[in-house]
């Protein structure tokens, strides 16, 4: 019979097996509890060992209820075993451990589980997406999901409770940095220096570290529950590793003041996603970015005419996650038209390419794209907003989602009207960034 352990260790390291904690020994089985307490043990351990013997099922949705109903059968189990330890008198097992040690272990698998079960139903919406976007087989399913959940504990570990509506804490720049880069595998060490190379997601060849920036596609001042419930998450969600592309510099620079957005080729069917740039500010495109006479690649000038429509290239398979590019995008049409940027909206495919025939949920809750709307003047296409919102069933959000509206709105709002002239002070802000990198790195 299989065990019915979670995948959670204690100390919330994971692995792809589950762990023994002489929890589902005979020996807690032999507990001189009441006869009452001891056939309900036996009967919740043979039903939660028959969800396991049943295997993981195949596709992502089927997957994460299995896995809720594992974690929730199992901490049925846990209830009745700390029941059943409490009636003992006396309780050593042949090693001599007390009861208290085993009560401690029962109790503390307990609250991982609880951790776990919080996780499922509070992310399902966005976790459901990542591994759709992630995964080909049952195995990377299990993998990806024992991947993410192990993420999201650690984050939540390492974080502290703010109100909501208040600005975001200072963000680790080099972690985030570290997890975008191992994510979508744009980093390497040079064998013949000391130095890593960072590829661009946009030019699509390596550069030397100092030349490259990690780039937040949703901005991290963003970083509120407000934002999290936007996107059906009842957690911040922004410093995710699918947050973040790595460009060069100025390219980041432009990508950060919206003179170029990101869209998917064809559709966001295709597996994976293929994407390419869009230069909105076509005022700029004879204007060069980057000159690069590096040895190893040489490449020199680049204008920004030489980006435009050009494809996104990745050293392997993961891509960041669609919602935060629909998001950015949208946030950049609306800028291109505060600017009124001749012809970007004729540059632009329709909204409907950001459609997922296969997934009728989109990015964003509809109630409070519509209070951006209402905000910024309803100027969004009708096919890019129905193309990428979702609707929640569950009739008492309404208060929560109207008050979280009102927030993102404004965030987008400020965003919009404190968005700066990239011309203005660009030397300043490069070397401010490099001395924020370098006090993080120490």
């Amino acid at each position: 019979m299989a065990h019915f352990q979670p995948l959670v260790k204690p100390e919330t390291q994971l692995t792809s097996s589950r762990f023994d904690m002489d929890l589902d020994s005979s020996v807690l089985d032999s507990v001189d509890c009441t006869p009452k307490t001891k056939n309900l043990m036996m009967s919740l351990k043979r039903k939660a060992s028959q969800l396991l013997d049943q295997g993981s099922p195949h596709t992502t949705s089927p997957f994460l209820k299995w896995r809720l109903a594992v974690v929730e059968s199992t901490l049925r189990v846990r209830a009745v075993q700390k029941q059943a330890l409490s009636e003992a008198n006396t309780f050593f097992d042949d090693a001599g451990k007390p009861k208290t040690e085993f009560v401690a272990l029962v109790k503390e698998d307990e609250k991982v589980l609880l951790s776990e079960k919080v996780f499922l139903l509070s992310e399902r919406k966005v976790l459901e997406e990542d591994l759709n976007d992630i995964v080909t087989s049952r195995e990377q399913l299990k993998d990806a999901y024992i991947t993410e959940l192990r993420i999201s504990l650690e984050a939540a570990s390492s974080s502290k409770e703010r109100l909501p509506g208040l600005k975001a804490p200072r963000l680790d720049r080099k972690q985030f940095r570290d997890s975008v880069n191992e994510y979508l595998g744009t980093k390497t060490e040079n064998p013949d220096t000391e130095d890593s190379r960072i590829w661009c997601n946009v030019l699509g060849y390596w550069l030397g570290s100092g030349s490259v920036k990690c780039a937040h596609i949703v901005p991290y001042s963003w970083n509120t529950k407000d934002t999290a419930h936007m996107f059906g998450s009842d957690e911040a969600p922004l410093t995710s590793r699918r947050n973040g592309l790595s460009l060069q510099k100025k390219i980041e620079e432009g990508f950060d003041n919206c003179w170029i957005t990101i869209v998917p080729v064809d559709s966001v069917e295709s597996s994976p996603t293929e994407w390419k740039v869009i230069l909105l500010n076509t005022a700029e495109r004879d204007k060069p970015f980057f000159e690069d006479m590096s040895k190893e690649t040489d490449r020199g000038l680049w204008r920004w005419r030489d980006i435009d429509g050009r494809k996104l290239s990745f050293p392997n398979d993961n891509r960041p996650a669609r919602r935060f590019l629909y998001m950015r995008y949208a946030l950049a049409w609306l800028h291109a038209d505060d600017k009124s940027w001749p012809g970007f909206q004729q540059k632009l495919p329709p909204g409907g390419v950001w459609a997922s025939p296969n997934k009728p949920d989109g990015y964003l809750r509809k109630s409070i794209l519509l209070e951006v709307g209402k905000k910024t003047g309803d100027r969004l296409p009708k096919d890019l907003v129905s193309a990428g919102i979702f609707e929640d069933p569950d009739t008492s959000s309404v208060v929560h989602d109207e008050v979280a509206g009102i927030r993102v709105a404004e965030l987008v709002q400020g965003h919009l009207d404190g968005m700066r002239d990239s011309k203005v002070d660009e030397d300043s802000r490069e070397r401010a960034g490099e001395e924020e990198d370098l006090m993080e790195d120490e």
